[in-house]
């Protein structure tokens, strides 16, 4: 049996030992981070499908652990990325001047994400929160630009303040931090500001319209081995905020009686298509192949948010399936062109050398990816954007429903680009 705190535990003591083994040899904490990543995702897809990991705590005084359908299915998804991207390290930790501290933030993030999906305490969500922000907010400085790290952090610390006051009126209205009593007991017009807030809080760490300037430019200078991370994992952060807001939330506002949404839900999808379509436009005119998936990335939280707006079966089943699909294209592709730019020493589409003859297999893998992206058949992103356009056209949303085919129109003028 795996146990949520002593994974935490070992990430925490692995993240100082990998810190260590880093300065002696770069190469050696590297692989070091590696094993840890693949011991906590092996632990937990064998005890976590089945609901078996251990919530008790022995050792962290005053936390509280749960393990939800809900937040398995998020870690899961973000620790298989976290793997994927840790065998990028030993190939790249050479070119960063402190390459030393790389590894110890990166499992502390990664420490940061267990215990922000596992938790059942909202200050301890809040907790683990800021815990993710500060140590990805460390990782971006050391790649190309320092100011990327300064707009990234503004917007994270604009969402943790609004997610802080929600819960603190949470906690004012039903005198809980239990996350799960507290959303039980909220109500009234204290529900429709908590909904507000935490709506707030998913926009800024999902870099959806109008929160998403920090998007482009933290993933266009983030280091090339850390940009998969922040696109396929951490603003899934966002989209766990906004699903809490968006399912587990009920305010008390009327209903558009043509459509069956609340009017909160139904300005949530009018934001997400704001997001799909200027995601998609300036996708489009983007030279720099990193900023171009970053802005791909915004449009795809747009058909998140979308999808759990519509408060409907075929919404949710489309929404769950593109949070997984668009986690692993997206991280597929920041890593070809991670290998791209290690190759060519640009991440520029107008200069990229002749990518298909150089590197055939990372040709290969960003051509899958990008194809997921654009929703082509029989892809996985196809199975996902059908299934939240069906939703939309059941709900009569005719003007979100213009947008989500545009969005999936528009990607084939801009994910092959970077092959062309």
């Amino acid at each position: 049996m795996a146990s949520i705190e002593y994974l935490i535990l070992i990430l925490v003591g692995s993240s100082l030992i990998a810190y260590i083994l880093t300065k002696l040899n770069t190469t050696l904490g590297s692989i070091f981070t590696i094993f840890v990543t693949m011991f906590v995702f092996v632990s937990l897809a064998s005890f976590g499908f089945g609901m078996n990991l251990i919530t008790t705590v022995n050792v962290l005084p005053s936390v509280s652990f749960a393990q939800t359908y809900l937040g398995f299915y998020f870690v899961i998804i973000i620790v298989f990325i976290y793997l994927m991207v840790s065998f990028f390290h030993p190939h790249f930790l050479d070119k960063y001047k402190y390459k030393d501290s790389y590894n110890l933030l990166f499992l502390l993030s990664l420490a940061g994400i267990l215990g922000a999906f596992f938790t059942d305490n909202f200050i301890q969500l809040f907790f683990f929160f800021e815990l993710i922000i500060w140590s990805t907010m460390l990782l971006i400085p050391q790649g190309k630009s320092r100011s990327a790290a300064v707009s990234y952090f503004g917007f994270s610390v604009a969402g943790s303040v609004a997610l802080l006051i929600g819960i603190f009126m949470i906690y004012q209205q039903t005198d809980t931090f239990i996350i799960t009593d507290g959303l039980a007991l909220l109500n009234g017009p204290t529900s429709v500001l908590v909904f507000g807030l935490f709506i707030i809080a998913g926009f800024s760490k999902l870099g959806a319209f109008p929160l998403h300037i920090w998007l482009p430019i933290a993933h266009g200078n983030a280091p090339h081995p850390f940009s998969p991370v922040l696109s396929g994992a951490l603003v899934k952060l966002g989209a766990f905020i906004a699903i809490i807001a968006l399912v587990k939330i009920a305010p008390s506002t009327t209903m558009f009686t043509a459509i069956g949404l609340p009017v909160g839900h139904y300005i949530v999808a009018l934001l997400g298509s704001l997001s799909i379509v200027f995601g998609t436009l300036m996708a489009i005119k983007e030279d720099d192949a990193k900023k171009l998936i970053a802005y791909s990335s915004m449009s795809h939280g747009g058909y998140i948010l979308v999808a759990f707006s519509l408060l409907s079966s075929t919404g949710f089943s489309g929404g769950f399936y593109h949070i997984l699909v668009h986690a692993i294209a997206s991280a597929s592709g920041f890593m070809a062109i991670a290998s791209v730019a290690r190759a060519t020493g640009t991440t520029k589409m107008k200069n990229p050398g002749s990518f298909s003859h150089k590197l055939p297999i990372t040709y290969l893998a960003y051509l899958i990816a990008i194809i997921s992206m654009a929703g082509i058949p029989p892809t996985g992103g196809f199975i996902s954007k059908w299934l939240i356009f069906q939703g939309v056209i059941n709900r009569g949303l005719i003007f979100v429903g213009i947008a989500v085919f545009f969005g999936s129109i528009g990607s084939f003028l801009y994910v092959f680009r970077p092959l062309a």
